[in-house]
């Protein structure tokens, strides 16, 4: 995490970074093939989310450590080996990967399946403290 995020191009390295989430609201990404729209409705609910956006695979974590993105909602199955390595990007970028209790996603688990997750590049309130007037979610940034 210390050394920060980065992409290669053109022979340049450039620092990539999570950005603060814009006040017209977050750019949510969600897998165009899985999850329940209407349970991701009402997590979102109460959130200003500006748009949203549909896509495969773990290009999602790559849009929120390079800022374009605030929000992956992941509700449906997923394995550890589909986002060890988008998860190691974000947190590396100043992202993080909770599940739906505001805990941090963790690995070796019997099994090896995640529960459902949310990757953010920005804050996010949920789990159990969400909602309440002074409160955040565990591990929430300003």
């Amino acid at each position: 995490r210390s050394l920060g995020a980065w992409w290669v191009s053109g022979g340049k390295r450039r620092a990539v970074r999570c950005r603060p989430r814009p006040a017209e609201g977050a750019t949510v990404t969600t897998s165009r093939w899985h999850g329940d729209t209407t349970a991701l409705d009402t997590l979102l609910h109460g959130q200003a989310v500006a748009c949203r956006r549909l896509m495969g695979s773990s290009l999602k974590f790559g849009l929120l450590a390079s800022g374009q993105a605030d929000l992956y909602p992941r509700l449906g199955r997923t394995m550890e080996w589909d986002t060890a390595a988008g998860h190691a990007v974000l947190l590396a970028a100043g992202g993080r990967v909770d599940d739906l209790d505001g805990r941090p996603l963790r690995y070796g688990k019997p099994g090896f399946e995640n529960p459902d997750f949310i990757a953010s590049g920005c804050t996010f309130e949920h789990g159990p403290s969400a909602g309440k007037t002074g409160s955040a979610s565990p591990r929430a940034r300003s």
